[in-house]
């Protein structure tokens, strides 16, 4: 009994069908997991308020200050399991007026102004700021007159 094949011809055509859209999905799930891993730009976490008259940083830290109202913001700026934490103290004011921490994480701000209470009404005098965001010895300092 003879046999007579006529798939040779289809399983040519069927193969090249196989491998063009084996290329195609390779293609495309090469297209995808680069723009899934591909790293995203990061602006520095910046609080809500808008001008700001100075701004202090070091490794993890970014601190924030406008001086009408004593208000001051320090943000988290890296993902490397410490808070940014900044001391605050008038020049007339030993070992400091007030101490806060963003401990959410990177992109996280923690703020105070005069207007929550007695302790954050900084005095009209020089201020000075420690501080740290990488867990280790204070990292940075600022110097301002708090003249508004």
């Amino acid at each position: 009994m003879s046999r007579t094949s006529t798939s040779s011809a289809v399983t040519g055509r069927s193969g090249r069908g196989r491998r063009a859209v084996a290329v195609l999905l390779g293609a495309a799930a090469v297209a995808a997991l680069t723009t899934i891993t591909a790293p995203a730009a990061v602006a520095a976490p910046e609080p809500p308020g808008g001008s700001w008259d100075h701004i202090y940083s070091a490794p993890g830290v970014r601190v924030y200050v406008v001086e009408h109202g004593d208000y001051i913001s320090v943000c988290d700026t890296a993902a490397n399991g410490h808070g940014a934490v900044v001391q605050v103290r008038a020049t007339t004011i030993w070992p400091y007026d007030y101490q806060m921490t963003a401990l959410a994480g990177n992109g996280t701000c923690s703020s105070h102004r005069a207007s929550d209470g007695a302790r954050y009404d900084l005095d009209e005098v020089g201020i000075d700021l420690e501080f740290d965001g990488d867990g280790g010895e204070w990292g940075g300092s600022g110097y301002f007159l708090n003249d508004r």
